[in-house]
């Protein structure tokens, strides 16, 4: 906690906590300002909402709108992935509903499970990579950023030689130091990337279209989605299956390093690897401060007036954080009873793949410590930074090493 009271409204990045916990701020505004002003990087202002019951009403409370595709709508840095026209991540209810409905069935438990066997194979083949290569490594770049994008192609069925423009233009929306020009060439970047894949699709036999982008097509060609919808969507389908990751797939082996005793009871019991995941999701989430939202019209919180037309950006970490539900919530521990759902939102726009990234995570945990048995920190503990540039909690590199 800071030890003074700080000045408001409080400026956007906050100073981080240890090891890629909450910063301070976060939970001091909780305790002193749960809707607290804040100015964005863009130099837009919102209300960041902290506390777990307040974030579940601004999650489903109708009078808080998604549709940001408009022209001077409140954005973090610039034109990021709210600006998308179409996409399923600006959509309220109706029309979120109605897309929805075409990717949903790709997202559910079923429907993950059966990818478990190929996933595990390109976990295997990136963890394969990593035994041929340098050692100490970089797991950041060796594991954590080159396993997402591999596992969206396969489950997407989008040629990976396709993905490198869009990775690197991925990179540059999310991170603060970028100006509104080169978040806006990134934008169009990856608008183009999306209808390359469309049009790569465009004359696939029904029976290879089972899969979302394939179903996002045959949608649009009855009619169901509109031509912005089909290709928002399947962009923010990339977008939200490479980013998600990235995050826990390095806050979570560096966790569980620091926490050798728990690793220690994930080894000797498979089944607890799931539990970890699940941790490393309630105590890192993804990023800290949540996208804007806007006020549909005025609303009354804590004695706060937000007006309409003001944005409103729910820290998710404030939830998964938040000691009215989570006791003792600085203290990681994988034999937790209370789960990570807040971490993956509320309402409408739950997160479409939480059983993929639990599922994913569990398996590349296990894979990765059962595989390099003995891994351990290249560097110190007091030597490990995190990147300060980026919207997702991420260290900026993990050296590792192992005996080969």
């Amino acid at each position: 906690m800071p030890e003074t009271s700080p000045e408001l409204p409080l400026r956007y990045p906050f100073p981080a906590g240890r090891m890629g916990t909450p910063p301070p701020l976060v939970h001091w505004a909780r305790e002193h300002q749960p809707v607290c002003p804040v100015v964005l990087p863009s130099g837009d202002s919102a209300w960041m909402i902290t506390n777990k019951d307040d974030i579940a009403t601004v999650f489903t409370d109708r009078r808080f709108s998604r549709e940001l595709a408009f022209h001077g709508a409140p954005r973090i840095v610039g034109d990021d992935t709210t600006a998308v026209q179409g996409s399923i991540f600006n959509l309220d209810p109706p029309d979120h509903t109605r897309v929805r409905r075409v990717v949903a069935p790709y997202y559910s438990r079923s429907a993950t499970e059966r990818h478990r066997e190929m996933v595990t194979k390109l976990i295997h083949t990136t963890l394969d990579e990593i035994a041929d290569g340098p050692n100490p490594t970089d797991l950041v770049k060796s594991f954590a950023a080159s396993l997402p994008p591999a596992i969206a192609c396969a489950l997407l069925k989008v040629r990976p030689d396709m993905a490198g423009a869009f990775v690197n233009s991925f990179s540059v929306q999310t991170a603060f130091r970028n100006t509104p020009a080169s978040l806006a060439a990134a934008s169009t970047t990856i608008a183009k990337f999306s209808r390359r894949i469309i049009d790569s699709r465009r004359h696939d036999d029904v029976a290879d279209r089972d899969d979302p982008i394939g179903a996002l097509l045959t949608a649009y060609e009855n009619g169901t989605l509109s031509e912005a919808e089909l290709h928002g969507t399947a962009s923010y389908l990339v977008v939200v299956g490479v980013g998600s990751l990235v995050s826990p797939l390095a806050t979570g082996p560096l966790t569980l390093l620091l926490h050798g005793d728990q690793l220690r009871q994930c080894r000797d019991n498979p089944k607890l690897w799931a539990r970890a995941a699940e941790e490393v999701l309630r105590y890192h989430h993804n990023g800290v401060l949540g996208l804007p939202r806007i006020a549909a019209e005025d609303v009354d919180l804590h004695g706060v007036t937000i007006r309409r037309g003001d944005a409103v950006c729910a820290t998710m970490l404030g939830a998964t954080w938040d000691p009215a539900y989570y006791r003792d919530p600085a203290k990681f521990d994988i034999h937790r009873m209370e789960n990570a759902d807040p971490t993956f939102g509320a309402g409408p726009h739950f997160c479409l793949g939480v059983h993929q990234a639990r599922m994913i995570l569990a398996i590349a945990y296990q894979a990765l410590f059962e595989r390099f048995a003995d891994l351990e920190l290249a560097v110190p503990e007091h030597e490990i930074s995190f990147d300060q540039d980026s919207m997702f909690i991420l260290p900026s590199s993990l050296l590792v090493t192992w005996n080969t």
